[in-house]
């Protein structure tokens, strides 16, 4: 089955993903923008590993400081714990496949072959954080003809499905092996290394977005400097944290405005702001229209 959940995220930006006891441990979830708060997808992370197959439209991803713009028919393998967010390209909103699956799934166990062999040599690289795949050689077509397969199995569900799936994937997993070789034998760069400040400071911010916060507050939760954290996350995510605790804020309130009847001066107040004139500016600088507009549905 395609899953077609909307993003959701715990208070340290790691991605909740459903997955019942007893089920597949590998989720395949169909991604449309137009049902996404800000028709993007925000920086969050997760200990799965991540393929995004693109279908419609056009995105760039961001994986720390590296953006890669993706046309249909691209797909990106994105490494496991990796923070990494996905906006779209022009008018036309993205719609993509997403996969989702763990290391158990490939190896049968923890502690086995497969797993020192082949599948912690890439979680554990710091030199891949993702791959861009696409049809410009011959590894990279058979990896999508692997990734296509792959969702029609989700899709339809045939007989043994649940095997197919995994030997599909396993077939992947060898090209996508082989084709990294390069980049797994690099080493960390300083965007990775900075990845736990800031799921710290990510993680202070959406727990305390409605107070009144400092970067000092900020730079605190993860025990650095005011001028060290606004270089953290200038070099990870490409803008000052002010700018990062203000459009989680307006994403906050964009989901009361549509889920809540609170009025649109206490949704301010809740989500932190200080006037009701600074959130509706804030709030048509990030999401094109002002709150009352965006109540309405004219976004």
């Amino acid at each position: 089955m395609i899953s077609t959940d909307s993003f959701r995220a715990n208070e340290n930006r790691m991605e909740l993903i459903n997955s019942e006891p007893g089920t597949l441990p590998c989720i395949c979830k169909y991604v449309d923008f137009e049902n996404y708060v800000g028709n993007s997808v925000p920086w969050h992370w997760h200990q799965r590993f991540e393929i995004n197959y693109l279908i419609e439209g056009e995105t760039t991803t961001r994986v720390g400081q590296e953006t890669c713009r993706m046309k249909p028919g691209d797909a990106m393998f994105i490494n496991s714990n990796m923070l990494h967010a996905v906006d779209p390209v022009g008018q036309s909103l993205p719609k993509y496949y997403t996969i989702f699956f763990d290391m158990d799934f490939l190896t049968g166990g923890f502690n086995t072959i497969y797993s020192h062999k082949y599948v912690i040599p890439v979680s554990s690289s710091t030199g891949l954080q993702y791959y861009n795949i696409r049809s410009d050689s011959a590894a990279g077509i058979k990896m999508l003809g692997y990734l296509a397969d792959l969702i029609e199995l989700f899709d339809k569900e045939p007989f043994g499905f649940e095997f197919r799936i995994r030997s599909c994937l396993c077939d992947f997993w060898l090209l996508l092996f082989e084709a990294t070789a390069d980049l797994r034998a690099g080493s960390a760069n300083a965007t990775h290394l900075d990845d736990g400040k800031m799921r710290s400071m990510m993680e202070y911010i959406e727990s305390h977005y409605g107070d009144k916060i400092m970067v000092e507050d900020i730079a605190d939760a993860a025990g650095i400097s005011v001028r060290e954290c606004t270089r953290c996350f200038s070099r990870v995510i490409g803008q000052p944290p002010i700018d990062y605790l203000n459009h989680y804020r307006i994403r906050q309130a964009a989901g009361m405005l549509v889920e809540t009847d609170l009025p649109i001066g206490m949704i301010s107040e809740k989500c932190g702001f200080v006037s009701d004139s600074y959130f509706g500016k804030i709030f048509k600088e990030t999401m094109g229209c002002t709150p009352r507009s965006y109540r309405r549905g004219d976004k």
